[in-house]
């Protein structure tokens, strides 16, 4: 996925975890060309409509999805991977070429595009700064899950339903810190990232983030500011922090963070600074349980460091 303080390389972006949520049935088959979204079919016969159908079935997008071409725009259609292979496999048809060299072509187009590998650090802490980052549970739990997340990523959206579950088995254990991670290949993601943070000075950090995730497929400039509204925010306030840029600062600070990390996609997750890599609800108990118990006989020390210091929220406008 990518790094900071530098505009981060598209090259880095997705190296999404393999237990990230799947927002499709495995094996699904796109049949209607309607449904690879933003690609114009325009000015192919029915057989070249079938054969790039056909391709964009049995090819996978190298964003990290696990999904195929196909598949990904349907899902994902924010997803720009998806969009340039679709793209050129239509266009190579449209030239006239066969199969095989439509999936030479494609193959070389998505070639061009380095998956990024995820660290090596099974066992490695990291520090990472909370700052005013938003929270929820207990200011003073133990257990800090960190999650470092983009709202117009699908994994991110699905991997809700899941916290909302660890913090009710956990209720006074677990606390998590929600860091912006917005990725490029995202168009809105950004905005939406300093939108969430302009409720967050207004006290209404997780209205805004339900309902940024709640509608990850349709985001738009013009959404945010009607959910921004339905949530109720000052909407002078909100538009004039927004046009200002003062939150960019912190989105881009937690990139930084985030790139400290070696975060590569998201959603990445840190519990007491180790990297979390099975996301569902039983992986996130075990890991728990086990920091509890390791907590319960650690040393005063070492009890007191696994606390870093309370997010604040940010400076309102």
């Amino acid at each position: 996925m990518r790094l900071r303080p530098i505009v981060p390389s598209l090259a880095l972006l997705l190296a999404l975890l393999a237990s990230a949520p799947r927002p499709c049935a495995a094996g699904e088959t796109i049949t209607d060309p309607a449904k690879i979204k933003e690609v114009d079919f325009a000015g192919l016969s029915e057989a070249q409509k079938k054969v790039a159908l056909k391709i964009l079935n049995d090819n996978s997008c190298n964003c990290g999805c696990e999904m195929t071409i196909a598949v990904c725009r349907l899902r994902d259609s924010s997803c720009r991977r998806s969009l340039i292979f679709a793209r050129t496999v239509v266009d190579a048809l449209r030239e006239g070429k066969p199969e095989a060299e439509v999936v030479k072509a494609l193959k070389a187009k998505a070639d061009t595009f380095v998956a990024a590998k995820l660290p090596e650090d099974d066992g490695g802490v990291y520090n990472i700064e909370l700052g005013t980052a938003p929270i929820r549970g207990p200011k003073d739990a133990p257990v800090t899950i960190v999650e470092f997340s983009d709202f117009q990523c699908p994994y991110c959206a699905g991997l809700q339903a899941t916290l909302d579950q660890v913090l009710r088995a956990f209720p006074k254990e677990v606390r998590i810190v929600f860091k912006q991670y917005p990725l490029n290949i995202h168009q809105y993601a950004r905005q939406a990232a300093a939108a969430a943070l302009a409720a967050h000075a207004q006290g209404k950090f997780w209205p805004m983030h339900d309902k940024l995730f709640a509608n990850f497929s349709a985001i738009t400039e013009e959404n945010i500011k009607k959910w921004a509204k339905e949530v109720g925010l000052n909407m002078t306030d909100f538009e004039k922090a927004m046009l200002s840029g003062k939150f960019e600062v912190l989105v881009q600070k937690d990139i930084a963070d985030g790139a400290a990390a070696k975060v590569l996609g998201t959603p990445t997750l840190f519990l007491n600074g180790k990297r979390i890599h099975d996301r569902s609800f039983d992986g996130f108990k075990k890991l728990i349980q086990e920091e509890l118990a390791a907590l319960r006989t650690a040393p005063p020390a070492a009890k007191k460091a696994a606390l870093t210091a309370s997010p604040r929220p940010p400076a309102g406008n």
